[in-house]
């Protein structure tokens, strides 16, 4: 296996470029969570797309702006990964999603918790371990 590099080369290596480069981050997108919209840079709204729950409990909201926001706009270029995108009538806008924390009722677990973080359960539970 020690020649393996130097016969084989590094793995990925020889991808093809897919063209795509560094964007405006979602960060600089105003985004309210209470009205659940979204301003871009130039000040312009994105339109809602709903929202999916991700694997790890969290709401991910979606926005994207409209084709012909971004067709005109002059920071299309900084923004979009694909700009040429928004220049034909079934591509599509910039894409933007932020994820809001999900407000849920407690559950056995966090009962749980609770108890074993309280001084009786903290005792109860340096008893477990000796």
């Amino acid at each position: 296996f020690t020649d393996q590099k130097n016969k084989y080369g590094k793995r990925h290596q020889n991808l093809p470029d897919k063209g795509w480069r560094e964007t405006t981050p979602a960060s600089a997108f105003q985004f309210d969570p209470v009205e659940l919209t979204c301003i871009c840079p130039t000040g312009e709204k994105l339109s809602y797309r709903g929202q999916r729950e991700t694997d790890n409990g969290k709401t991910r909201v979606h926005f994207e702006g409209r084709l012909l926001q971004c067709r005109h706009c002059s920071k299309k270029y900084r923004c979009m990964q694909n700009p040429s995108s928004a220049d034909h009538r079934n591509g599509a806008g910039r894409q933007v999603s932020f994820v809001i924390e999900n407000k849920r009722l407690p559950n056995y677990t966090d009962w749980m918790k609770h108890r074993v973080d309280s001084p009786k359960g903290k005792e109860i539970y340096s008893h477990r371990m000796s």
